[in-house]
C-alpha cells in the first residue's frame, strides 16, 4: 500500500484489535447528519457511495471524515484486484482488502468489491499458463477463494468487468482478449457460478462502460449488453445486476437523449436485473475555463443524467468514481482524451482540492430529492 511498507501495514492491522483495521476510526457523530448524500439517497431506498483508495484512508484524515459522513457504500478497487494480491500460483494475500473492509464495517458502510475478473488485471503468471485447464482452474480458484474469504462482509461483487467491445466485430459484441480466445463466452458463465457458490448472499454484478450517448459504438454496446443478458437468462447464469460505469462528458451532452437512455435502462430492468451506476464522474473537457461556469456545467451534467437514471426504480445504487478532485483518474491524466485543450486542471468530482463541496454536490443532492422512492 502506498505510504506503508508491508511490515508496518501488517503491524497496524494486527494492532487494531477487534476493529481489524489500520485506518483511523472516527467518532459515530461523523454519520449523524441527516442531509448527507448517503442519507438523502437512503431515504429513497438508494445506496450512495464512492470509490476510495485505501492509501487515502490511511493518510488523509479530512477525506476519511468525508467518506465516513457521506457514504453508505464504498467500492474497493486496488485492494481486491487479482494481480494485487496474487503474484504467483497459490498466493492469496488479502491484508490490504481486509483493512479496507474492516474500516468500512466499523463505520456502518457497505462494501462493493471491484472487481474479480478484468482482462487488464489478470496476473502475469496466469497469462503465461499454456494449459487451458490449468488457467481455468486458476480463475475459478481465485474467484472462489476471494469470495469465500469475504463472504458475509461484501454487499456486491463486480464479478466480470468490461467484457464488451463491439469494435472487435464479434456478433455477440464481446472483447477479444486472452480470456475469450482461450475459453469462449462460457468464461463469463462459470465466473458468476463460482462467485455464487462461494458467497451466496452477495449481489453479483456485471460491470461495463459506455452506454450513455447516442454514438455508434455506444448504441452497439447497448444491443450487445441486452443480448448478453438474454443469453444469461436462458442459461440461468446467476447475474443479479448490471453496473453502468457512467463516465459522463460535458462535451457530449448534445448526444445524450433522455428518452433513449431511459428506454435502455427499462429494457435492462424489465429483464429482472438491478442497475448500479458504478463509476460516476464527469469529464469537464468542453466546459468553460472559468471555474464557476465550469462547475455549473459539470453539475448540470450530473443532474441531467441522474434525473433520467434515478427515475428507474431498479437503479439501486450510485457510486461516484471518487469524491475529491485531487484523487480522480481524470485529474491524474490516466486517459489522454479527457485532457482539456486549454491545459486547465480538471474539476470532475464533488469536492475541490481543498475539500470544499462544489455545485456537483448540490446537483446530486437535488437528484436524490427528486427521485421516486424504491420499495
Amino acid at each position: 500500500m502506498n505510504g506503508l511498507n508491508r511490515r508496518s501495514f501488517m503491524a497496524r492491522v494486527a494492532a487494531a484489535g477487534a476493529a481489524g483495521t489500520g485506518f483511523p476510526l472516527l467518532p459515530s457523530i461523523a454519520r449523524a447528519e441527516t442531509e448527507t448524500l448517503g442519507a438523502l439517497a437512503q431515504s429513497k431506498g438508494i445506496l450512495f457511495g464512492s470509490w476510495v483508495r485505501g492509501a487515502s484512508l490511511d493518510r488523509d484524515r479530512k477525506l476519511t471524515e468525508i467518506v465516513a459522513r457521506e457514504c453508505k457504500i464504498v467500492t474497493s478497487a486496488v485492494e481486491v484486484f487479482w494481480d494485487t494480491h496474487s503474484h504467483r500460483p497459490g498466493e492469496m494475500d488479502f491484508a490490504q482488502a481486509d483493512a479496507m473492509v474492516a474500516w468500512c464495517r466499523a463505520h456502518g458502510i457497505a462494501v462493493q468489491g471491484n472487481n474479480l475478473l478484468w482482462y487488464k488485471r489478470v496476473p502475469a503468471w496466469v497469462k503465461q499458463t499454456t494449459d487451458p485447464k490449468a488457467a481455468r482452474k486458476a480463475i475459478t480458484d481465485h474467484i472462489t477463494e476471494t469470495c469465500r474469504h469475504f463472504a458475509g462482509r461484501i454487499h456486491s461483487w463486480d464479478v466480470v468487468n468490461e467484457a464488451l467491445r463491439p469494435k472487435d466485430h464479434r456478433p455477440d459484441g464481446l472483447r477479444v482478449p486472452v480470456l475469450l480466445e482461450r475459453f469462449g463466452p462460457e468464461f463469463l458463465d462459470w465466473s458468476f457460478e463460482a462467485a455464487r457458490a462461494a458467497d451466496p448472499k452477495a449481489l453479483l454484478v456485471y460491470n461495463e462502460a459506455n452506454f450513455e450517448y447516442e454514438m455508434p459504438d455506444q448504441l452497439d454496446r447497448r444491443k450487445a449488453m441486452l443480448g448478453l443478458i438474454d443469453r444469461w437468462k436462458a442459461k440461468n447464469v446467476p447475474v443479479d445486476a448490471i453496473g453502468m460505469q457512467s463516465h459522463l462528458r460535458v462535451e457530449w451532452q448534445s448526444k445524450f437523449d433522455e428518452a433513449a437512455y431511459a428506454k435502455f435502462l427499462q429494457e435492462v430492468s424489465d429483464r429482472g436485473l438491478q442497475i448500479i451506476l458504478s463509476e460516476v464522474d464527469v469529464v469537464d473537457r468542453g466546459a468553460p475555463g472559468d471555474i464557476h461556469a465550469r462547475d455549473a456545467a459539470v453539475a448540470a451534467t450530473y443532474k441531467r443524467f441522474l434525473d433520467v437514471a434515478l427515475a428507474n426504480r431498479k437503479v439501486t445504487a450510485v457510486i461516484t468514481w471518487g469524491l475529491w478532485d485531487k484523487d480522480s483518474w481524470i485529474t491524474r491524466g490516466y486517459e489522454t482524451s479527457f485532457a482539456r485543450p486549454d491545459g486547465l486542471r480538471p474539476r470532475p468530482l464533488l469536492y475541490d482540492d481543498d475539500y470544499r463541496p462544489k455545485a456537483a454536490y448540490a446537483a446530486i443532492a437535488e437528484a436524490f430529492r427528486a427521485a421516486p422512492a424504491r420499495a
